[in-house]
């Protein structure tokens, strides 16, 4: 047999396999419409694949014959394991999908406080301010004289509105002499020839009399020349 007679021949056992096939599923398909849903100790009508038969070179020119396997009574296992395969990815899909819980920290970070660096400004000292000059005044005279003695007569007057104590300062001339010999509404002390009198607190907006009594060594009339008030204003008539 020449090539060409061979393939031929091939090809048209090939057609009718396939054509035998189309058959015999035709003819499956028609009983099975007709006889309904199989009962599971029917049995079941199983068809040779043509691509097959036509690879194992086996396939008859004739029509195939078909053969009818026993089934078992017992209940095919593809629809079980159809069922496990179907649920398999189901219940892995479920444990993949399954958030898992989140772990929240057991405790929670405070913040700590911040310690600030900068010093802590310092409170303002409190500064006794010293009263004006005007608060304070005093007014010098002389009350009586005679040739070896004086009577001095002041009067010191606080103009502020707090309470002042008050030191007034008298310098005489040179060469004056003069000797305390009492004092009244105040503490006299004297110096060479300068008579310093000390008085305690005296009211805002109030005044006093105070004077002293004075020896000298000359025979007319001795007056200050410099009379001060702590840093006041001092008048001598």
């Amino acid at each position: 047999m020449s090539k060409h007679a061979a393939r031929q021949f091939i090809l048209a056992r090939s057609v009718l396999g396939l054509a035998a096939a189309v058959l015999l599923a035709l003819v499956g398909w028609i009983a099975f419409r007709s006889g309904g849903s199989a009962e599971p100790g029917d049995p079941l009508l199983v068809l040779p694949t043509a691509d097959l038969q036509a690879a194992e070179g086996s396939l008859p020119a004739s029509s195939p014959t078909t053969e009818s396997s026993p089934v078992s009574s017992a209940p095919s296992p593809s629809p079980s394991v159809s069922r496990s395969a179907s649920a398999s990815p189901s219940a892995s899909l479920s444990l993949s999908l399954s958030p898992s819980p989140s772990r929240s920290p057991s405790t929670s970070a405070k913040p700590s406080p911040s310690k600030s660096t900068g010093r802590p400004s310092p409170s303002p000292s409190r500064t006794s301010s010293s009263p004006a000059a005007a608060d304070l005044s005093v007014t010098y005279s002389t009350s009586a004289s005679w040739r070896d003695g004086f009577i001095a007569a002041l009067r010191v007057t606080n103009n502020g509105t707090s309470a002042r104590d008050w030191t007034v300062t008298l310098s005489y001339p040179s060469g004056s002499g003069i000797e305390l010999r009492g004092a009244w509404n105040a503490t006299a002390s004297i110096s060479g020839n300068t008579v310093t009198l000390r008085g305690k607190s005296l009211a805002g907006g109030s005044s006093v009399s105070v004077g002293f009594q004075a020896e000298k060594d000359r025979n007319d009339l001795v007056k200050p020349v410099t009379c001060a008030i702590g840093g006041g204003s001092c008048r001598v008539s």
